[in-house]
């Protein structure tokens, strides 16, 4: 698995909830129609205990992620096959 670094226009709400609204990656955005899903995952790459957002992104299912403070980076998998 590859790590790909990722920008995401986020919302946080007066109680410090994130909600990942579009991610933007090579200078094209990409709406978030639907968070089905958060959760605490680390995948198989170098992170820094993540949390995990199951989305709806331009009608497909994708997961990202944003590892905890201090990085607070976004990023997704793919598989290197």
């Amino acid at each position: 698995m590859e790590r790909i670094a990722i920008s995401v226009i986020e919302l946080c709400d007066e109680d410090g909830n994130i909600t990942p609204l579009a991610v933007v990656k090579d200078g094209k955005e990409f709406g978030i129609d639907k968070v089905l899903g958060v959760s605490r995952h680390a995948p198989a790459v170098a992170c820094v205990s993540p949390m995990r957002y199951d989305c709806v992104i331009t009608g497909k299912m994708r997961a990202i992620y944003r590892d905890a403070y201090p990085s607070q980076k976004w990023f997704s998998v793919r598989n290197s096959d």
